[in-house]
């Protein structure tokens, strides 16, 4: 729970965002659960209140099945946030895979889509076929939630302190472009775009593995490391936006043939799985070097956690020898603690949407921290 009391003698502009604050947390609150939750007199919540008619809704106790009080005055006015003030987008553009969620400012999420395309495409392609499935998203939900107030997209590759695409390793016709340039951008809607495995960190500190857990890595179970890296709750990126890309190292060392992509490699470790003597081999080996570069990653970030993502962060059998490895690569230094991703599916476009969200609230409130909070259980059921 975000804490909401301001300390000392707060302004009111401080106050009625304390007041935000936790309506958007709890969803619908009386005046007196949202005094409680603030700290702030009765009175002094429902002035601040007045002062966002356009983000905050107040319906009678009766609406919702209250009987009268014991004195026989009317049930308790509820606060609620006008969920269709308007909605946020967050997406992932991967090398095959997309997804797009929405939410309303009220955390509430309306859509989740997911599009597979196992065909190879140049970067501008991709993002054409997405402003395509983007726009009817859009088109259908603006009839129903006002405006579309952000945009955050998270891109497999590097954006650069100067806002371009770095490197693009699935899409090479995308470096050196800024967003605009990628055509990511969509008239005056605020756009954010974020590395994938950082937005796939954001997600999983506030709704996964890391939870309550302020200085961790989101490592992706490969044998080559690239990895979101959370220091003292934020994300690091380094002087080059490059912090945790120790897949870029050429070490010299050649990876087997089948180690090139997650679809080369599966049959691995379904040889593995069976038992068959060279499969567990070459998984020992693979393994060997994903913790190899996790260990170094380690000593160098000192984490409170590692949390092991990716698409194949599911599969036991691998992240069992990795954090093996792992485990016995640091046993001069400490015990390592590893966790597997709680959110393998919509990690990276649910970071996006966050991010989507809390800047949006940052133009509504004039607050860049509003602790906006999204309800993630419809992702639940889509997995």
């Amino acid at each position: 729970m975000f804490p909401f009391a301001a300390s000392g003698r707060p302004s009111g502009r401080t106050t009625t965002v304390d007041c935000a604050a936790a309506l958007h947390a709890l969803g619908e609150a009386t005046l007196s659960e949202l005094a409680s939750a603030t700290g702030l007199s009765r009175p002094t919540v429902k002035e601040r209140l007045a002062e966002l008619p356009h983000l905050v809704e107040v319906t009678s106790g009766a609406e919702h099945g209250e009987s009268p009080t014991p004195s026989g005055g009317r049930p308790a006015s509820r606060f609620r946030f006008r969920g269709r003030h308007g909605f946020v987008i967050g997406a992932e553009i991967g090398k095959h895979d997309e997804r797009i969620l929405v939410c309303d400012i009220g955390g509430r999420i309306l859509h989740v889509g997911r599009h597979h395309d196992p065909e190879p495409l140049s970067g501008r392609d991709r993002i054409s076929a997405f402003r395509g499935r983007l726009d009817r998203v859009v088109t259908a939900i603006r009839a129903t939630h006002g405006s579309w107030l952000g945009l955050g997209i998270s891109l497999t590759g590097g954006i650069g302190p100067d806002g371009r695409v770095s490197y693009a390793p699935h899409y090479p016709d995308l470096a050196g472009l800024s967003p605009v340039e990628a055509g990511l951008a969509f008239g005056n809607v605020p756009l954010i775009v974020e590395h994938d495995l950082n937005a796939a960190a954001l997600a999983e500190y506030a709704y996964g593995a890391a939870r309550g857990t302020d200085t961790f890595i989101l490592a992706l179970a490969w044998h080559e490391l690239a990895a979101g890296i959370v220091l003292d709750g934020r994300i690091h990126r380094g002087s080059r936006n490059l912090a945790g890309e120790l897949n870029l190292i050429d070490d010299g060392l050649s990876a087997p043939a089948q180690w090139g992509d997650v679809e080369s490699f599966l049959p691995v470790l379904e040889a593995a799985h069976r038992g068959d003597p060279r499969g567990q081999e070459e998984v020992e080996g693979f393994a060997a070097r994903a913790a190899r570069h996790i260990a170094y990653l380690t000593l160098a970030i000192d984490p409170e956690l590692i949390v092991l993502g990716g698409p194949l962060a599911h599969h036991a059998a691998l992240t069992e020898r990795i954090t093996a490895c792992l485990t016995a690569m640091m046993r001069k230094a400490y015990p390592v603690k590893v966790a597997v991703t709680e959110q393998p599916t919509f990690g990276p476009a649910l970071g996006a949407l966050q991010l989507a969200l809390t800047n949006a609230f940052g133009h509504l409130l004039g607050d860049p921290a509003f602790p906006a909070r999204i309800d993630i259980r419809p992702l639940h059921s889509a997995v």
